[in-house]
């Protein structure tokens, strides 16, 4: 077993924090993984994460989330530019990691 695996499938939360803006792109045509950079201008650090799916929602009152994925971010030959993000979670539920991004 990886440790990258959960055996449990229990929710894990990696890393979680306050930020200002995420870049989304994908690696490569062969992996199948989005490749997140969650930018900070007041720290002037960026993180890089490789996830398998990202959420993100502009109403955090309502739990509805547009879904990005390795799949439709390909078809956007550009990266996507999050701006006005304020929270971000990076957590790992049966081995898949994903990225919730609220505004």
């Amino acid at each position: 077993m990886k440790l990258d695996q959960d055996p449990t499938g229990e929710l894990r939360v990696l890393d979680s924090g306050y930020t200002d803006q995420v870049l989304l792109d994908t690696i490569s045509q062969e992996v199948l993984r989005i490749k997140a950079t969650v930018c900070n201008s007041l720290q002037d650090l960026n993180k890089l994460y490789t996830v398998d799916r990202a959420l993100y929602t502009n109403t955090p009152g309502l739990p509805l989330y547009m879904e990005f994925t390795p799949r439709s971010k390909q078809s956007i030959k550009t990266p996507l530019i999050i701006s006005e993000v304020k929270l971000y979670t990076v957590e790992r539920v049966w081995g898949m990691r994903t990225l919730r991004i609220t505004r």
